[in-house]
C-alpha cells in the first residue's frame, strides 16, 4: 500500500463496508464482502487499467476513451438487468437486491471487459 493513495484506500474501505452491510446486515458475510469489495477497488486502483492523478485523492483514477466504452458498456447492461429483474422478478425479490444485484453485475460486467481486452492486448503482442 502507497502512502499517497491513503485517502482512496480509506475511502473504499468504508464504501466496501457500507455496502455489504446494507445488503448481508452485520454478518460474517458482511465482513467476508466487505475485504471482496475492497480487493476489487485495490485491483482497479493499481491494475494499470486508468491513469492516476493524485490532485483529487478521493477519485484519482481517470478513464481514456476505452475505459470510458467499457464503462457505458457495463452501465447498460447493470440498468437494463436491474430493470427486467425489478419488472419480472419483482414478487420473489426486493427492489433493493435488485439494485444490488445490478451494482455487482456492473463491476463484474466492466472487470470482465477490462481483463478480455488486457488478454487480446497481451496475445497481440506475442
Amino acid at each position: 500500500m502507497k502512502k499517497e493513495f491513503l485517502p482512496y484506500y480509506i475511502s473504499r474501505f468504508i464504501l466496501s463496508a457500507v455496502f455489504s452491510i446494507l445488503v448481508w446486515r452485520f454478518t460474517w458475510i458482511a465482513a467476508f464482502m466487505t475485504f471482496v469489495f475492497f480487493g476489487l477497488f485495490m485491483l482497479y486502483l493499481h491494475s494499470g487499467w486508468f491513469s492516476i492523478d493524485l490532485s483529487t485523492p478521493l477519485y484519482p483514477l481517470r478513464r481514456d476513451s476505452h475505459g470510458q466504452m467499457v464503462q457505458r458498456k457495463a452501465l447498460i447492461v447493470a440498468v437494463v438487468l436491474g430493470m427486467l429483474l425489478y419488472a419480472f422478478a419483482g414478487s420473489l425479490i426486493s427492489g433493493q437486491i435488485a439494485l444490488s444485484i445490478s451494482i455487482v453485475v456492473y463491476f463484474i460486467v466492466q472487470f470482465a471487459f477490462f481483463i478480455t481486452t488486457s488478454i487480446q492486448e497481451h496475445l497481440s503482442n506475442q
